[in-house]
């Protein structure tokens, strides 16, 4: 990959995490409005409607016929896990915070990661925990102690 593409991968990477403190900020005013479970519901239902459109006008990116069937139902608890990680910065904004409600998310992704990584659970790529992944890990919580004092 050149590294042209790469910064500009990186770059939406980056847009994409301060869209996810956006979004965090605006969920947790709708929670506090219409409860922390009301929000989930309208928002997720909000969602479904852009996808239907989006689908709509972009029909080669879905193939719903190649949907799996009931012997890979554990491939559908990702719905299951996007209701909980909607649901826990509309919980956590009101009570700790933007800042510390996405430090506690990023170090949870971290962790699992380098778990998933090391074990090459659900067919990814095996990569080991080494001494330079583990030392990024400690600056990562470094930073977001320092980000959160």
């Amino acid at each position: 990959m050149s590294s042209t593409r790469l910064i500009l991968l990186s770059a939406l990477g980056v847009i994409a995490g301060g869209l996810i403190a956006i979004q965090s900020v605006l969920n947790a005013s709708l929670g506090q409005r219409i409860g922390n479970l009301g929000s989930v519901l309208v928002l997720t239902f909000i969602s479904a409607i852009t996808l239907i459109i989006l689908i709509f006008f972009f029909p080669s990116t879905s193939n719903l016929s190649n949907l799996p069937g009931i012997s890979e139902w554990y491939l559908y608890i990702g719905g299951l896990l996007g209701v909980a990680i909607l649901a826990a910065p509309i919980f956590l904004v009101p009570r700790i915070g933007t800042t510390s409600t996405l430090i506690a998310i990023v170090l949870g992704q971290l962790a699992a990661a380098l778990v998933i990584d090391q074990f090459g659970l659900f067919a990814s790529p095996k990569i080991g925990i080494n001494f330079i992944r583990v030392i990024g890990i400690l600056l990562v919580v470094l930073g977001a102690y320092l980000v959160g004092r």
